[in-house]
């Protein structure tokens, strides 16, 4: 068994480009209910390639809309804020996730396919648009799988001996890459989310999200992306191997306020907006 050294993961962070700077604001300024809208507007209007990819969402096939929309302001009262940040946050990070991750099974887009869908789940158990989780779960849900980045090529590497621990000991993968490697792919997602100043509250999704229990805080926001990754298994989207070892733990759901019969209709409405959404996912590339 090989371990993964310290500074091997902290050189692939420092490889990894942050996210702009335009999109941790628009992050910021979308929590906060108290921040103009012209802030936002700014805030986009000032980065032309965030100005382009909201133009072309708005005058795209998806939304249908009567007449073209030709500014930001045009498109807040069309769209929303909360539909424009989370639509300028997936398609900044599709960057991340196109290319192939062989080391979790996983072909080109699909680990971007999965970030996607658990995004939509997770803003979907926001029970209402106004809840103030909604930014957060669905910036959860986009990110929650950043350290499969960091550890792929690691992974790829170990995985006869990854995968024969996770079947011969009936664990969980994330728990055999840490056995094996030193590091799971959530240590490192922590690293990343660190590294990149993220708020706390998205430092413990990506933390915690397979053991949402163990959260140190914002506990049913991490559970939330927890249940939303379980459908999008459930589902079969970016399925991968390590989904095939992925442990479901039922008292998230108590958390989140719901029971598992409530998961049936929001699983069924998870996947009519992601498949609804196939365009912004194209877009985004």
């Amino acid at each position: 068994m090989s371990a993964v050294s310290l500074d091997e993961i902290q050189s692939q962070i420092t490889d990894l480009p942050p996210l702009p700077e335009a999109v941790t604001r628009l992050m910021q300024l979308s929590r906060d209910p108290e921040s103009p809208l012209g802030d936002i507007v700014e805030t986009v209007r000032l980065e032309p390639s965030l100005t382009l990819k909201v133009l072309k969402l708005c005058n795209s096939a998806y939304y249908g809309l009567p007449r073209a929309v030709s500014s930001i302001q045009q498109a807040l009262v069309y769209i929303g804020t909360d539909t424009l940040v989370n639509f300028i946050l997936a398609g900044c990070a599709s960057a991340y996730y196109r290319q192939a991750h062989r080391g979790y099974g996983l072909a080109p887009g699909e680990l971007w396919r999965h970030s996607v869908g658990c995004a939509f789940g997770a803003s979907r158990l926001c029970r209402s648009k106004q809840d103030p989780d909604s930014i957060d779960a669905f910036t959860g849900g986009l990110l929650h799988d950043v350290g499969k980045i960091v550890l792929n090529t690691y992974v790829e590497a170990e995985f006869g001996q990854i995968i024969k621990i996770v079947q011969g000991e009936s664990i969980p993968f994330e728990e055999a890459e840490r056995r094996v490697l030193g590091f799971s792919h959530t240590d490192a997602g922590r690293m990343v989310a660190e590294t990149w100043n993220l708020p706390e509250q998205l430092v413990q999704v990506i933390a915690h999200h397979q053991q949402p229990l163990k959260a140190e805080s914002f506990e049913q926001l991490v559970a939330r992306v927890h249940v939303a990754n379980i459908l999008c298994v459930s589902l079969g989207i970016g399925l991968g191997s390590e989904g095939l070892a992925y442990t479901f733990h039922p008292g998230a759901v108590d958390v989140v306020g719901m029971s598992l019969s409530d998961l049936y209709p929001v699983s069924a409405v998870m996947l009519k907006d992601f498949n609804n959404a196939q365009e912004m996912v194209g877009l985004a590339a």
